[in-house]
Parts: C-alpha cells; structure tokens; sequence
C-alpha cells in the first residue's frame, strides 16, 4: 500500500499573521518527534524559503518550475540543516503562476500531481500559503487533507475568516470531499500592560 503523509495547508488570506512562522515552528517541532517533513513554499513572496536559510534570489529552480510542468518536484527540493526537514523553495517567479495556470488544463490539481511522487518520503507536508484565495492556494487546498488557520487576535481579523470558510466550502464540493479545517491558531496576540499605580 503506498505510503501517504498527512498533508496541511496553513492559510489565511491575509498577510502578516504568522502563517510562515507557523509553518516552519510546527514543522521544526515535528522533527523532533522523529518525522520526515517537507515544507512547501507557495507564497511568491518566498518567506519560507528565506527563513530556512536559503536565498530566493539564487534558486536554480523554485516551485514555479515545477507547477509550469519544466521540471520534476524531486529536482528541486532541498535539504535544510535540520535533519528530516526538506523544502519546496519558491521565488518571485510564482507570481506568474496565478495567471498562467487561468487557462492550464486541469489547473486546480497541479500541485497535486507535481507532489505525486515525493508522498512516499515524507510523513508530513506543511504547505505555507499566499496571502490570496486564488488558484495557488485552491491548488493547495486540493491536495490537502487539512487546513491550519492562523488568525489575529483581534475583531477585524475575523470579517476575512467568512471568506476563507467560503472557499474551502467550494473546494469541499468540487474537488476535495475530504478536506477539513484542523483548527485557528491565534497569533500575534496583544497584552497591555498597565503602568503600576503610584501610591
């Protein structure tokens, strides 16, 4: 029976609430329970891959080679210094993708085929998404089983959680049956600290 990891989309539409550092700290954590974990950078903004010690700048190839179908997924992952944990890197390159997957066949399951062969390697793959609902994190979104949330602690964070609710519920109905929301994880949390009372 082939092997198949657990695969974890960690989403949010908005930027800036901590979904790289999410990402890279739960896969870093995983590690140490003796798993063999891939990350996969999908934001053109390439934070992940900066954050493993790697330069976005100086790939000879990133992800976007692999979803516009130039090259294999096993040719361009890299090995970070921690042990067990590999990456998917990305760079600036993947801001094309949106727009050329529009009219690519079968464009919601690039991602899924791109990973087809590298599942038996791994026991877990973290997928760090765009701060975007387009076809990037829909492709995530196919080929995940589950969806990590990061979100603010705060009011307004919660107006863009309705969309997201949205598109994974299309997403349930039209490609993945199986997908399902693992959780929110609140971030950046905000603690005031009065100033003592003089006597």
């Amino acid at each position: 029976m082939e092997k198949r990891p657990k695969i974890i989309s960690v989403s949010n539409q908005k930027g800036g609430v901590g979904k790289t550092t999410t990402t890279i700290n739960l896969a870093t954590a995983m590690v140490s329970f003796n798993k063999k974990i891939l990350i996969v950078d999908l934001d053109p903004q390439a934070n992940a891959t900066t954050g493993l010690g790697f330069s976005s700048r100086n790939l000879d190839f990133s992800i976007y080679d692999v979803l516009s179908q130039q090259v294999t997924t096993e040719q361009v992952i890299l090995k970070t210094q921690t042990s067990n944990l590999d990456l998917l890197p990305s760079n600036i390159a993947l801001t094309g993708a949106e727009i050329e997957l529009v009219t690519a066949f079968s464009r919601e399951q690039r991602l899924q085929r791109a990973l087809a062969n590298a599942l038996e390697a791994y026991d877990i793959i973290l997928i760090d998404c765009p701060p975007a609902l387009g076809l990037l994190t829909v492709n995530a979104f196919v080929v995940a089983k589950e969806i990590l949330v990061p979100i603010q602690c705060e009011y307004y964070a919660l107006e863009g959680l309705g969309q997201l609710l949205n598109t994974v519920r299309l997403v349930q109905q039209n490609l993945n049956k199986d997908l399902n929301i693992a959780g929110i994880i609140m971030t950046l949390s905000l603690i005031h600290i009065s100033e003592p009372t003089r006597p």
